[in-house]
């Protein structure tokens, strides 16, 4: 099977190679620090709801300066979701009273991420095609590697929706088995050149196309040989894979101007 993915499209290219932008774009902040502001806000224009679970809004609300309450008022979350463990007293009046819905969940067998996810997946909000995860590539390892287990239990749970793994750094998808078109737009300054195909989840074996180490036929799998630190050399580039593997590539630090 053949798709075709435009992560472009999530850091404010407007055309999107041609693509049509998705109707149905979220945006899922997750308890980390924000590096990058710049980032966080052109993901914020480019969704169409937006969650933080737990202490997610407690980075949001300090990713302002205390002389940027206006500004902070512009990005004022649709819902915060979790156990409500990690967020400050603060932070929750400070929401609260700007008429954000603050969200208890009582479910210790699931993270904050799987309640947020439940929430953006539910009626209260339009139908998702993509839902973009801010934050949680980065910090702690044991949270990072629960991260990438939980995108593969989503995916298992809702196939149709695409989760896009966004930090300060990266932008990191799954690519299934088949043929993956990937349109980087390279060449305009959104990505790098640094980029990996990982066997995260398993032996595979792949083919490329638009790298400057393309393989063919190739083996891959943790503890064997691995495609990291790879370089993008075109602006379309192509993964072929008869196994899940995780696609990641470097965001550029400053992106590109949109008139």
């Amino acid at each position: 099977m053949r798709r075709v993915f435009h992560p472009t499209i999530h850091l404010g290219d407007a055309k999107g190679s041609g693509a049509t932008r998705p109707s149905g774009v979220k945006l899922l902040l997750l308890n980390q620090p924000i590096y990058r502001p710049d980032l966080l806000f052109q993901l914020w224009e480019n969704s169409l709801a937006r969650v933080c679970a737990d202490g997610a809004a407690n980075r949001l609300f300090d990713a302002f300066a205390p002389d940027q309450s206006e500004t902070r008022r512009t990005y004022l979350p649709d819902e915060i979701v979790g156990d409500l463990d990690s967020i400050r007293d603060d932070v929750k009046s400070y929401y609260a009273r700007e008429q954000v819905q603050v969200t208890f969940v009582d479910d210790q067998e699931s993270t904050d991420f799987g309640k947020a996810m439940r929430s953006l997946k539910s009626s209260t909000y339009q139908a998702t095609t993509d839902i973009m995860v801010f934050g949680g590539i980065g910090g702690r390892i044991d949270q990072g590697i629960g991260l990438l287990h939980e995108i593969l239990r989503e995916h298992h749970h809702d196939p149709q929706t695409r989760l896009w793994l966004i930090s300060e750094s990266s932008i990191s998808f799954l690519l299934l088995p088949g043929e993956n078109i990937i349109e980087t737009k390279f060449s305009q300054g959104y990505f790098t050149h640094q980029a990996g195909v990982l066997p995260i989840y398993g032996p595979a074996t792949i083919t490329t196309q638009g790298f400057e180490w393309d393989v063919n036929n190739w083996f891959t799998s943790m503890g064997g040989r691995v495609s990291t630190s790879n370089h993008i050399v075109q602006d379309t580039v192509c993964v072929t894979t008869d196994k899940m593997v995780l696609f990641t590539v470097e965001i550029a630090h400053d992106l590109p101007k949109m008139g």
